[in-house]
C-alpha cells in the first residue's frame, strides 16, 4: 500500500513539474512575441498581457505544491535538526497535518472560488475565467497527497533524508 502511495506521488510529482516546465516555457515565449510586437512593430496583441498572468498563477500554485512534495518549502531546520530523532519524526508528523489543514482549506475554497467567479469573462480574451480558477482545486488537492506522504514519511522516519537544500 506504501510504495503504491510512493509511485502515485512520483509520478504525479513528475506530472506536475512537466506541466511547469511548459507554462513557463509558454510564459517566456508570449513575453518575447509581447516585447518583439510591441518595439519592433509598434504593436502588441491584446492577449499577451493577460495569459502570461494566468500562466504565472498556474505555474505559483503548482509549484508550491511541488515544493511540499520536496520538501523544499520556506523552513528553518536548525532547531528541528537539533532535537531527538523520535522528536523529529513527530513534529514532521504534525507540520504535515498542518499542511494537509491548508491543503484543505485551498481546494475547499478554490471550488467556492470557481463556481462563484468561473462564469465571468476574461478581460482581452473570449474565455470564461473557469481555466485559471481551477489552479486553486487542483492545487489544494495536490497538497493534500503530498502532505500525506509526507506525514507516512515522517512517521516511517523517512522525513529527515528527503528534506530539500538548506542554506548555510
Amino acid at each position: 500500500m506504501l510504495k503504491l502511495l510512493d509511485r502515485a506521488v512520483a509520478r504525479t510529482l513528475a506530472g506536475v513539474r512537466a506541466v511547469c516546465i511548459v507554462q513557463a516555457t509558454a510564459l517566456f515565449l508570449i513575453v518575447v512575441l509581447a516585447v518583439i510586437g510591441r518595439y519592433v512593430f509598434g504593436r502588441s496583441l491584446t492577449w499577451t498581457e493577460e495569459v502570461p498572468r494566468y500562466l504565472l498563477i498556474w505555474i505559483s500554485f503548482l509549484g508550491a505544491a511541488a515544493c511540499v512534495a520536496r520538501h523544499e518549502h520556506v523552513g528553518f531546520n536548525v532547531l528541528f535538526n537539533a532535537l531527538p530523532a523520535p522528536v523529529r519524526r513527530w513534529l514532521g508528523a504534525a507540520i504535515g497535518v498542518l499542511i494537509l489543514g491548508f491543503g484543505w482549506i485551498v481546494l475547499r475554497y478554490g471550488i467556492v472560488f470557481v463556481k462563484d467567479f468561473g462564469p465571468d469573462m476574461m478581460e482581452t480574451i473570449p474565455y470564461t475565467n473557469y481555466w485559471y480558477y481551477v489552479a486553486l482545486p487542483i492545487s489544494g488537492a495536490l497538497l493534500l497527497l503530498f502532505a500525506l506522504k509526507n506525514i507516512v514519511d515522517a512517521l516511517r522516519g523517512r522525513h529527515e533524508s528527503q528534506i530539500g537544500q538548506s542554506v548555510d
